[in-house]
């Protein structure tokens, strides 16, 4: 059983990072944001080079790409920096909906993450000394709350660019 989660961890990784479109797009959401835009505002939307309309935080950034049917992709950097690290439990996705009007960000669940959180309960009733593991939980919850909040400020840049004017407080000054 390790040897599968090893495996599932490490080709969740490989999927991050080679961006493949299916990743992007399958999993349990678990942040949902849309952002109202009128058919004007979503002609003239931009989502290339958002990662610059973001604040510099204290974390590794987001990186965004663009997928092949037009949406965007977007995760933590794996490039090494100063920034701190936590366990990102989603892999986000701007989708732009000229039909309902709509910008969605959305976040969906890591697979690595919800396997051993399915796995932890049974793992423990087999192997009650497998206890503390439990704090594994407490490393995902703190996760996600980290990542809520940049996903929010994500939806603000998106939000700030579809109404076409982006504040200050996004711009990175290195620019």
């Amino acid at each position: 059983m390790a040897i599968a989660l090893i495996a599932l961890m490490l080709i969740e990784l490989l999927l991050l990072f080679a961006w493949a479109p299916l990743f992007f797009r399958t999993g349990i959401v678990l942040y949902n944001q849309r952002i109202a835009a009128s058919l004007d505002d979503l002609k003239r939307l931009s989502l290339g080079g958002l990662e610059y309309d973001l604040p510099t935080e204290t974390w590794a950034r987001l990186s965004f790409r663009a997928l092949p049917d037009g949406s965007v992709a977007f995760r933590e950097s794996f490039a090494l920096g100063y920034g701190g690290r936590y366990f990102p439990l989603m892999h986000g996705l701007l989708l732009v909906d000229r039909r309902r009007g709509e910008v969605r960000v959305v976040g969906r669940c890591s697979w690595f993450a919800l396997v051993l959180t399915v796995l932890l309960l049974p793992i423990i009733l087999v192997r009650p000394m497998a206890w503390p593991m439990l704090a594994v939980l407490l490393v995902f919850y703190m996760g996600y709350s980290i990542q809520r909040r940049r996903y929010a400020r994500v939806v603000e840049a998106v939000r700030a660019r579809v109404r076409n004017d982006v504040p200050w407080q996004f711009m990175d000054p290195r620019r």
